[in-house]
């Protein structure tokens, strides 16, 4: 492997709070070859410590955060897929937490802590860990923002020699090193990420881990993006150049976390971190649900308890902050308003194709009894019979039904208001859903709910 020097100059992307571009270049990213720097393919969470940072949450409660430890490690299910969760140590809470996660004694999800780049963070962990956790992740500030502009080193060299102190510290201990390259995708690659990771590999005699980090959500998954923002390039150039073994951190700021983080698993990271429900700072992190999901795609279920999924959410949105009921695998997905689709997912039992309009059975996420219906302004036909025959424990409903019929023409009159077209208003118009209670009613309204 080529050696790089230092690059003396700062090298920025200020584009003056304006989007950043993502430039393309004429030649794809390679992949590369399969090897135990790359496979298998493992998820690590950070729920209890970046997803804890969401400006949402004040505080992720104790009893919370033990709780998300039992679901995670019932959800990997002994498959190590879940490979590890990190933690903080800096408060009371946090080590009193700590000492309770490790009580659990549980193989996966394999706990590891979050220092800041000082060796006082390191012998912290160790006071506090008593050799119980042989991992950490450090910070490593790794773009010229950060290194001039928030950290002020004086040069690229002084951030380097700050770096190894506590590596070394954390080695000294016998503990891995994961270090993480902070806001990797507005970095120098040449000119400081690559001959800082050179260095700690040569420092370290290959023992450290590299978590390289879309801070901002800058990275793009196209192969063709040049770097640092192509997220495709810059793993497989990393992997290249150091041969080292690489996770991916990403940000969902430009709606691209899940993307770049199965682009980080194709160009060469081992691992992708991740928080449930996309918890984290600003926009949050990758999610973990949607990269379990995209796993099984992609591998195989290797035994998952997917079903777990909806504890977890439920957990999260009572004790912890609002989970939003748009959110892939774990929010209210699988419910529709419109006709077509309504018709669609009553035809679904005897379908010879499978599922129509879903895009897998609610019950493999622990989403049991889900209501798929919902009688709105666009609900057809097929959406009423369903909630009739669900809600009044009977079958005899169908869209042939005067009942049907008579009830469907009431839920427009409801929506359609009183026109008044010479004002160009409709008023009184109802804008909110029937209830399941609502149309049963109606139909008990039409000769006593039977033809």
């Amino acid at each position: 492997m080529a050696q790089y020097p230092l690059n003396p100059d700062k090298v920025f992307h200020n584009y003056g709070g304006m989007f950043p571009p993502t430039p393309l270049e004429e030649t794809p990213a390679a992949i590369p070859a399969v090897t135990d720097k790359t496979h298998p393919k493992k998820i690590t969470d950070t729920t209890l410590r970046d997803g804890a940072q969401d400006p949402r949450i004040a505080l992720f409660p104790i009893e919370a955060r033990l709780a998300y430890y039992d679901l995670l490690h019932e959800l990997d299910n002994g498959t190590g897929t879940i490979e590890q969760i990190e933690v903080f140590i800096y408060q009371k809470r946090d080590e009193w937490s700590l000492e309770q996660l490790l009580s659990r004694g549980y193989r996966y999800p394999e706990i590891t802590i979050w220092t800041r780049a000082t060796p006082k963070d390191i012998r912290l962990m160790v006071d506090v860990t008593q050799g119980k956790v042989k991992e950490t992740g450090m910070l490593a500030s790794s773009s010229d923002h950060h290194i001039f502009d928030k950290l002020r080193f004086r040069s690229k060299e002084q951030a380097i020699e700050a770096y190894l102190q506590p590596i070394m510290t954390a080695c000294e201990h016998n503990i891995t090193p994961r270090v993480h390259l902070e806001d990797t995708t507005k970095a120098d690659i040449f000119g400081w990420v690559i001959p800082f990771m050179q260095r700690v590999l040569k420092e370290t005699e290959g023992k450290a881990k590299f978590r390289i980090c879309d801070t901002i959500g800058w990275g793009n998954p196209d192969p063709y993006g040049a770097l640092p923002f192509g997220l495709p390039k810059l793993i497989s150039t990393l992997h290249r150049e150091t041969g080292a073994e690489l996770e991916f951190h990403g940000h969902n700021d430009f709606g691209l976390a899940t993307a770049n983080s199965l682009a980080a698993w194709r160009y060469g990271c081992k691992r992708v971190n991740t928080a449930f429900a996309g918890l984290g700072e600003r926009t949050g992190n990758t999610s973990l649900e949607q990269m379990l999901a995209n796993y099984v795609r992609l591998y195989g279920d290797p035994g998952l308890r997917l079903d777990r999924l909806a504890a977890m959410a439920d957990l999260i949105h009572r004790h912890v902050v609002e989970v939003s009921p748009k959110s892939p695998i774990i929010g209210d997905v699988f419910t529709t308003q419109a006709g077509l689709h309504q018709t669609g997912v009553a035809r679904h039992e005897d379908a010879e194709g499978g599922l129509i309009y879903l895009a897998c059975d609610p019950a493999l996420l622990g989403r049991e009894g889900v209501e798929t219906n919902r009688i709105g302004s666009l609900s057809g036909m097929d959406g009423i019979v369903a909630v009739l025959n669900s809600h009044t424990g009977e079958s005899h409903y169908t869209v042939t039904s005067r009942a049907v019929k008579h009830i469907y023409d009431a839920v427009q009159d409801a929506y359609d208001g009183e026109l008044d077209k010479a004002a160009g208003k409709a008023r009184n118009a109802r804008i909110s859903f029937f209830s399941a209670e609502e149309v049963v009613q109606l139909a008990q309204q039409y000769r006593g709910g039977r033809e």
